[in-house]
């Protein structure tokens, strides 16, 4: 497969509102595809659609199993078989101590992140399968797995869970031609962490921002750079996009202190 067998088909990105969502929307665009732009934000959703030539906007809570099938069916009914889906969609959850998270701040986090990732994949990939047509399937993951620091814990948890999502279904795809890959961003410019509480559902308490975190995605990468490295790699068989080779310790970081653990007694 080559990307630009994708040029005319159809891409469905959520969380497309803003962010590496609505960037990766726009890089798609630029590739000729016929995007959708998924949001629960469908005004936000609509206003990036009609910069992108060709888009459409659906509005998509992606907890929501029954949703997400309306969602792609309208997608599907507006311009053709689903050739490239972008689980993109993200909340930044709890900003406490994990033995003070609230159950309902977990299981916010939990239905949109992972809850919400699941059903996408495996929506997508069922419809992929039965079109027999090229196709690739993008999740986004977190950098933050591999250095998990205090007040993370939730966010980071539901993260690890889309990577090994992404990788169950790397290994049920292989005969087939869809491309399964994980984006692994670092800090980027988004309100990720900013906007959190106005998102929680009411009486939802998630703590307020953490400041360090919310300088970091201020002064991050630019998201129109994310949304490039996600389009670059359509029909191709990549499962990693790192978006911050410059991260590469905390892979090396924990990497070693799993290898000192495996040998420790030996």
């Amino acid at each position: 497969m080559s990307g630009q067998s994708f040029s005319g088909r159809t891409a469905f990105v959520t969380g497309a509102a803003s962010g590496i969502g609505q960037a990766t929307a726009e890089a798609l665009g630029a590739r000729g595809l016929r995007v959708v732009v998924a949001d629960i934000d469908l005004p936000g959703a609509e206003r990036v659609a009609s910069q992108i030539e060709g888009a459409s906007a659906v509005a998509l809570d992606v907890r929501d199993p029954e949703n997400w099938t309306k969602a792609l069916d309208l997608a599907e009914a507006r311009h053709g078989p689903l050739a490239v889906l972008v689980c993109n969609a993200g909340v930044g959850g709890s900003n406490l101590p994990l033995s003070e998270v609230p159950v309902a701040a977990w299981e916010w986090t939990r239905s949109v992140n992972l809850d919400g990732a699941f059903h996408g994949l495996t929506q997508g990939a069922r419809r992929m399968v039965a079109s027999g047509l090229p196709g690739h399937i993008v999740a986004t993951g977190s950098m933050s797995i591999f250095a998990v620091s205090a007040r993370t814990g939730a966010y980071a948890a539901m993260k690890a869970g889309v990577v090994a999502l992404c990788e169950a279904l790397r290994a049920e795809l292989t005969d087939h031609p869809i491309g399964v890959s994980v984006l692994m961003p670092g800090p980027v410019r988004t309100a990720l962490l900013e906007a959190n509480s106005e998102r929680a559902p009411g009486g939802v308490f998630v703590g307020g921002p953490n400041a360090g975190l919310v300088e970091q995605l201020r002064n991050g990468l630019p998201p129109a750079e994310v949304g490039r490295l996600v389009a670059d790699a359509l029909g191709s068989r990549r499962f990693w996009l790192f978006s911050h080779p410059d991260l590469e310790h905390r892979i090396d970081t924990r990497v070693a202190e799993m290898k000192a653990a495996l040998h420790e007694g030996s």
